[in-house]
């Protein structure tokens, strides 16, 4: 783990202890939002004979070193998202690095009736609480950062809440560690979060080692029409995109541009 992450991980500790002071874990579990109705993010993105979109909403990237928005108009970027077909918006919550927030997550949801993934950097429990808490209906586990216990006891967590989980690897020590928490959904980021290297490559060798039945979704450094190919060729059941999208002067003709491949047939 790299200082990138190592930061990260630091960060988030501060942040869960500030977040707990001001609304105990407690107080969420016991909160009526818990109980609200969720929408089914598995069967969002793992439908149909296509490849299914998962487009991000982000301020801003580390790896890309600048700003997308200088103010991010969420409600906007979803209706353009959902009306060129996405199955699914991630939103990335972290505020330092992203440029995101958790009232994202419900500025989506009032905005579109697409299933919404919480992506962050999750380490401890009262996020997954949290995340259901602000209306997520799926969460994003890094299999680089958390341990084998850590994956199940989240993932089953947020089973029990209503929630999905993907769980992010990046290498097979990583697919060797998801594997072991029987996952139901693995995403596998094509971006190395130590160096920030990325490959599209990274999917197209990992997706075979990944066993039958588990939902597969290629993340990151996703640019073109020929990516998304080769993705739905190797079986893949989902793209999550968001650079791409968010960069572009016009994210509708970029999502046609990318997402437009050739007939399956």
């Amino acid at each position: 783990m790299k200082d990138f992450l190592e930061d990260i991980i630091n960060l988030k500790k501060k942040e869960i202890g500030a977040a707990n002071a001001k609304r105990p874990i407690a107080d969420i579990i016991d909160s009526k939002r818990l109980s609200k109705s969720i929408r089914p993010f598995k069967e969002a993105i793992s439908g149909g004979n296509s490849l299914n979109l998962i487009a991000e909403i982000k301020k801003k990237a580390p790896s890309a070193k600048k700003i997308f928005f200088r103010k991010l108009d969420v409600a906007g970027i979803a209706n353009a998202y959902k009306s060129e077909g996405a199955k699914a918006i991630s939103v990335l919550t972290d505020k330092k690095f992203f440029g995101g927030s958790l009232l994202h997550i419900n500025e989506v949801k009032r905005a579109v009736d697409l299933p919404v993934l919480r992506k962050d950097f999750i380490i401890d429990e009262y996020q997954v609480y949290e995340s259901r808490y602000f209306g997520a209906d799926a969460i994003l586990l890094i299999a680089r950062i958390l341990s084998v216990d850590q994956i199940k006891s989240f993932m089953h967590l947020a089973k029990k809440i209503g929630m999905d989980a993907i769980v992010e690897v990046h290498d097979e020590a990583d697919l060797e560690k998801a594997l072991l928490a029987s996952p139901e959904i693995i995403g596998v980021n094509n971006r190395d979060l130590d160096t920030f290297q990325v490959s599209v490559e990274n999917t197209l060798r990992i997706i075979p080692k990944i066993p039958e039945g588990i939902v597969k979704v290629s993340e990151s450094g996703i640019t073109k029409r020929e990516d998304v190919d080769a993705l739905r060729k190797m079986g893949v059941n989902a793209v999550l995109i968001g650079g791409a999208f968010l960069s572009a002067g016009d994210i509708g003709g970029k999502i046609k541009e990318i997402m437009s491949y050739e007939s399956q047939g």
